[in-house]
C-alpha cells in the first residue's frame, strides 16, 4: 500500500456520489476554437482571456459591445450546426460555453467563418441582427494519455494537469459531453456544471413540495443535477450531486411584482410602491439583474430580447427626455408613438444605462433567479433540500435518466460511458480528543461519551477571562423591567460558575440607541471604566440589524471595546420567566468568554501537544466576495495564533479589488501577525521563543486556482520570512481547505450512521476520490444534524514541517518508520482531528479547524468598518440609484480599533 494512506481508525464502508466513467482505449477527439475573425491561430493563445468567442455584428445601448454569455453561445452554435449548415457538422459538437467545441468525428473544414442570425425567428420587417463566428480546428486530443496521470505516475507535479495541456483539454471535453444532451434538452435550465430540470419524466411532486410552491411564490424551487469529471487515482468518475434551483417562471412584470409584494391588483400594486416605506426598495432589491423582454401591444417589431433591469422608478409616466429638441414625457411618449396609457403612480424599468419602460410592457421569460434570497425564502430552500443523506442518493437516483446518459449522441460517439451505480468506499472513524476545562484544583479532563459533542455546564472555563467592569444598555427602546433585571442576574450567575468573576456592573441604563458612541463613552468616564477590562452588554429589540450594526461599529472600531450584543426577543423573555434559559446563557457564556480574552475549552491529543512543544502559528485565511447585483468589494480576512495552546487569534481585515480571489495584502498581514506573535513570545529577547512553524489553512480557494495560490500567496510568504528571520526562516505547512465540493458519504447501514443518518464525527476518506497529483483527504469532523453533512477537504499545497523526517515523527509521538507527508498530515488532524475542537462558539466538533471558521467570521462584519449609508450595498442589497461607488467604498473603509489588536472581537 502507498504510504500516502492511513491505517488508524476503525474502517467502515459508504456509498458515494460519484459514477464510474468508462471511455475505449484509443479515443480521438477534435478540438475546434470559436474565435472571433480575423485573429489568426497564433494569437489565440495569447488573447483567449481578452477576447468574446462569439462577436456580434451590432452593438448594445451607447455603442457597447454585446457580451455573449454560455447559454445564449450554446443556442447560437447548436443553431448553426443543426439548422443552418449542417452538411458541415456530420455530428454535432459539444461546446463549453466559453470557446472550445469538441467534436467525436472532424468536421468537413479546418477553418471556417460564418454569420448566424442572433435571433431563432426573424420578425418580418425588422433588421436581421447577426454573429460572426470562425472555428478553427486547434488539435486532435488523445484522451487515452488520461491513464498516466490516473495511474498516479505524476503525483507532485501540477504542470502536468495545467491549462493548455492535453489533460486539461481532455477533462474540459469529457464535461462538455457529459453535459451537452441535457442542456440540449427542452425545458430543461442551466447555469455552470448544474442542469435544472422540471421532472417531468416519471416524478410525483410530494405535498410538502407543494406547501413550499406556495410559500415561495412568485419563486420556484426546482432540483437541480451538478455533474462534473473529476480523475481519481486510477480512474475517471462522474460527480452528480443535487443543486436547488430557483426559478422564476414566465409571466407579465407586473403580475410578478404584484405576486411579490401580494398585491390584490395591480392599482394596489402602484399604490404601495408610491407611498414612503420599505416596499419599494423589497421590490427593486428583488427585481434587479432579473432579465426581461419588451412587448408593446400592436407593436411586435419592438419587441426587444433578453435584458437585465438595473433599477427601478416610481411614477414612470412622469418622467421626461428630450424628443428632437422637445422635452416628452415617457407617458405622452408612449400614448403618441404606441397607443399605450400609462396610468399615474406605475412603476418603470431603467434598462442598460438609460431604456425606460413601464413595467406593463414587461415580460419576464422563464429563468433562474440569481439574486440574494431573502430569509423566508432561504428557509424554504432548506425544507426543500433532502431530509437525510439516504434521501438524498435517491433523489440522485431518481434524476438519472433526466442526466440523459444512455441517449446522448455525444457519448456514444465517442465511446464514453457512465455506470450508473453509486460507488462503494472505505473509510475510517477516528477516535475523539478528550477535551479539558480548567478549575480549582487543575485541569479536568473529560472524554467524549459521543463523538464531537460534550457540554460546558457544571464545568469551569480552561482559561476564565478578566473582566472588570460591565456596562448594561437596554436599547429596546421599551423601560426594563423585572423579567430583564432576572435575565442579567441569571447571566452574571452563568459566568461565575464558569470562572469569571465580574467584580463591578452598572445598572441597566434605558436608552433609544440613537447614539451608541456617546452613550458608552459617557457612562464609561461616569464609572471610571478603562477600556482594558470594560464589556458592553447591550439588549436590542427582537429585529434591529441597524441598531446591531451600529453597536458593532461603534465597538469595534470607534472605540475599541468589546460589545456583546443580546436579542431581546419574545420567546427569550417567556424562557427568562420560565427559567429555562440554561442552554442559552451557556452559549452566551462562551462568546463573552472568549471575546474578553479567555480560553473555553483545549483540546488533549497528541497534535495539539505537537504544537505546544516549539513556537508554532496556526493561520486561517479566507477571501469572500459580494452577493450578486452587489457593487461592494472583496475582503481578506487572516487569523494568527498567539498562544501555545494555538486557541487565541487576532484578526485582520483587508479591501479587495472586486471578486478578486488571491489576498493581495498577504504581505501586511503577516508582517503584522509575526508582530503580534513577537509580541507575546518576545522572542527578540528570547531567542529560544523565535517562531520555528507556521500550520497556514486558505479557505476559498477553487482545484483551477491552487498554483496561482503556490505563486502568489506562499512564495510572497516565504519571501517575507527571510526578510524576517533570514535563511533559518520557520518552516511553512499550506494546505487549502474546500467546503464548496460536492461529494457526499452514505453509510452502507444504519448501524454505522449516527442519529442523522450521517458518518459519525470523525469519518475520513483517502482512498477511492482522492486526487491523482495532489496529496488530499476528505475529513467530516463535525456530527451530523439535519440533511447531509459535507465533509471538509484537504489539500496539501506545500509542506516543509511533516515531511517523514524520524525528529517530526517523534514530536508526534508515533513509533514507526518514516512514513509519508499526506500520512503524516491525515495523523496530524484525523488521529485527533484536534483543530476541530477548538471553535470557542461551540461545544461541538465542527466542519473546518477553528481558524478557517474565524477567518470567515471576520469577514462577515465587514459592513461594520464603513459608514451605515453602505450597509446595503454590503449586503447585497445595492441601490442602483446611489451615487457610491466602489472607489467611494473602499476610501471609507476603516480598520480595526488597536485595543482589539491582540482580541478575538468577532466571536
Amino acid at each position: 500500500m502507498h504510504a500516502r494512506y492511513g491505517t488508524d481508525g476503525l474502517r467502515m464502508d459508504v456509498d458515494v456520489n460519484a459514477f464510474s466513467l468508462l471511455w475505449a482505449p484509443r479515443s480521438v477527439i477534435m478540438h475546434y476554437d470559436v474565435c472571433e475573425p480575423p485573429l489568426a491561430l497564433v494569437l489565440l493563445i495569447l488573447l483567449i482571456h481578452y477576447r468574446k468567442a462569439i462577436k456580434p455584428d451590432f452593438n448594445g445601448p451607447g455603442g457597447k459591445d454585446i457580451n455573449v454569455g454560455g447559454e445564449k453561445g450554446t443556442e447560437i452554435l447548436q443553431r448553426l450546426q443543426v439548422n443552418i449548415r449542417p452538411e458541415l457538422f456530420p455530428k454535432p459538437g459539444a461546446f463549453d460555453g466559453k470557446k472550445n467545441l469538441y467534436a467525436f468525428r472532424p468536421f468537413k473544414f479546418t477553418s471556417e467563418r460564418f454569420e448566424v442570425p442572433w435571433d431563432k425567428e426573424h420578425t418580418p420587417g425588422r433588421k436581421m441582427k447577426t454573429v460572426t463566428i470562425q472555428i478553427v480546428l486547434v488539435r486532435r486530443v488523445d484522451i487515452s494519455l488520461l491513464r498516466k496521470v490516473l495511474s498516479g505516475n505524476e503525483q507532485g507535479n501540477p504542470s502536468a494537469i495545467g491549462p493548455g495541456t492535453d489533460v486539461a483539454s481532455s477533462l474540459n471535453m469529457l464535461q462538455a459531453f457529459l453535459q451537452a444532451a441535457p442542456k440540449m434538452a427542452k425545458g430543461n435550465l442551466h447555469k455552470g456544471k448544474s442542469v435544472y430540470v422540471q421532472w417531468s419524466k416519471g416524478y410525483q411532486q410530494t405535498s410538502d413540495q407543494k406547501r413550499i410552491d406556495e410559500r415561495m411564490r412568485p419563486l420556484r424551487l426546482i432540483d437541480g443535477f451538478f455533474q462534473s469529471a473529476r480523475m481519481t487515482m486510477g480512474s475517471l468518475i462522474v460527480n452528480i450531486d443535487l443543486s436547488v434551483g430557483v426559478v422564476l417562471q414566465e409571466m407579465q412584470l407586473e403580475a410578478l411584482c404584484a405576486a411579490f409584494l401580494k398585491c390584490s391588483n395591480f392599482r394596489h400594486l402602484n399604490q404601495l410602491c408610491s407611498a414612503s416605506g420599505g416596499e419599494f426598495d423589497k421590490l427593486r432589491h428583488f427585481l434587479r439583474d432579473v432579465k426581461v423582454s419588451i412587448h408593446i401591444p400592436g407593436k411586435a417589431s419592438k419587441s426587444k430580447g433578453r435584458r437585465a433591469i438595473r433599477n427601478l422608478i416610481r411614477d414612470v409616466g412622469a418622467h421626461s427626455f428630450d424628443r428632437n429638441g422637445v422635452p416628452t414625457t415617457i407617458r405622452d411618449y408612449f400614448l403618441s408613438t404606441h397607443g399605450v396609457r400609462i396610468p399615474p403612480q406605475s412603476i418603470g424599468v431603467v434598462i442598460g444605462n438609460h431604456e425606460i419602460f413601464p413595467i406593463s410592457v414587461c415580460v419576464v421569460p422563464e429563468q433562474l433567479y440569481k439574486s440574494k434570497l431573502l430569509p423566508d425564502h432561504v428557509r424554504e430552500v432548506l425544507s426543500f433540500v433532502p431530509k437525510n443523506p439516504r434521501e438524498r442518493l435517491q433523489r440522485i437516483k431518481a434524476g438519472w435518466q433526466n442526466l440523459e446518459y444512455d441517449n446522448s449522441e455525444f457519448l456514444k460517439g465517442a465511446d464514453i460511458a457512465v455506470r450508473p451505480e453509486a460507488l462503494t468506499i472505505s473509510g475510517r472513524i477516528l477516535p475523539s480528543p478528550q477535551i479539558m476545562y480548567g478549575g480549582t484544583n487543575g485541569p479536568y479532563k473529560l472524554t467524549l461519551g459521543k463523538p464531537g459533542t460534550w457540554d460546558v455546564m457544571r464545568k469551569t472555563f480552561w482559561a476564565p477571562a478578566k473582566i472588570s467592569f460591565v456596562l448594561i444598555f437596554n436599547l429596546t427602546g421599551r423601560r426594563h423591567g423585572e423579567e430583564m433585571k432576572a435575565f442579567m442576574s441569571f447571566l452574571f450567575k452563568t459566568l461565575s460558575e464558569r470562572g469569571i468573576a465580574v467584580p463591578k456592573t452598572s445598572l441597566i441604563l434605558d436608552d433609544n440607541g440613537a447614539d451608541p458612541k456617546s452613550l458608552i463613552r459617557r457612562e464609561a468616564e461616569k464609572h471610571n471604566a478603562k477600556p482594558n477590562g470594560l464589556l458592553v452588554l447591550a439588549l436590542l429589540p427582537e429585529n434591529a440589524a441597524e441598531l446591531y450594526a451600529n453597536v458593532k461599529r461603534v465597538g469595534d472600531i470607534q472605540l475599541g471595546v468589546p460589545t456583546q450584543c443580546i436579542r431581546w426577543s419574545s420567546k427569550l423573555i417567556q424562557n427568562v420567566k420560565s427559567n429555562r434559559v440554561d442552554q442559552y446563557l451557556n452559549n452566551l457564556a462562551l462568546k463573552i468568554n472568549a471575546r474578553c480574552g479567555g480560553v473555553n475549552h483545549v483540546p488533549s491529543s497528541v497534535a495539539m501537544s505537537y504544537l505546544a512543544e516549539m513556537p508554532t502559528m496556526v493561520i486561517g485565511a479566507d477571501v469572500t466576495h459580494p452577493s450578486p447585483g452587489s457593487t461592494a468589494p472583496s475582503f481578506a480576512s487572516l487569523v494568527s495564533s498567539r498562544d501555545p495552546q494555538c486557541s487565541i487569534y487576532s484578526a485582520q481585515m483587508k479591501i479587495q479589488p472586486f471578486r478578486r480571489e488571491i489576498i493581495e495584502s498577504i504581505d501586511v498581514m503577516m508582517t503584522k501577525a509575526i508582530k503580534i506573535f513577537r509580541m507575546n513570545s518576545d522572542d527578540t529577547k528570547y531567542p529560544h521563543f523565535k517562531l520555528q512553524r507556521i500550520f497556514f489553512f486558505r479557505d476559498g480557494v477553487s482545484e483551477g486556482e491552487f498554483e496561482t495560490v503556490r505563486e502568489l500567496e506562499l512564495n510572497a510568504l516565504k519571501r517575507l520570512l527571510v526578510k524576517f528571520y533570514g535563511r533559518d526562516r520557520p518552516r511553512i505547512t499550506f494546505i487549502v481547505v474546500g467546503k464548496r465540493h460536492h461529494f457526499r458519504f452514505f453509510p452502507k447501514s444504519g448501524g454505522t450512521a449516527d442519529a442523522s443518518g450521517n458518518c459519525p464525527s470523525g469519518f475520513v476518506v483517502d482512498r477511492g476520490i482522492e486526487h491523482p497529483v495532489y496529496s488530499d483527504f476528505y475529513l467530516q469532523s463535525q456530527p451530523g444534524l439535519k440533511g447531509t453533512s459535507i465533509p471538509a477537504h484537504y489539500t496539501v499545497i506545500e509542506d516543509e514541517n511533516l515531511g517523514g523526517n524520524g525528529d517530526r515523527l517523534q514530536s508526534l509521538a508515533y513509533a514507526k518508520p518514516p512514513i509519508s507527508l499526506l500520512h503524516m498530515l491525515i495523523r496530524f488532524f484525523k488521529k485527533r482531528y484536534a483543530l476541530c475542537h477548538t471553535y470557542q462558539r461551540s461545544t461541538r466538533s465542527v466542519k473546518l479547524p477553528a481558524p478557517v471558521y474565524y477567518a470567515d467570521l471576520v469577514c462577515q462584519r465587514a459592513k461594520f468598518h464603513f459608514q451605515p449609508r453602505f450597509s446595503n450595498q454590503l449586503d447585497g442589497f445595492s441601490d442602483a440609484a446611489t451615487d457610491d461607488t466602489p472607489e467611494s467604498l473602499t476610501q471609507d473603509f476603516r480598520n480595526l480599533h488597536q485595543n482589539l489588536d491582540m482580541t478575538m472581537h468577532f466571536m
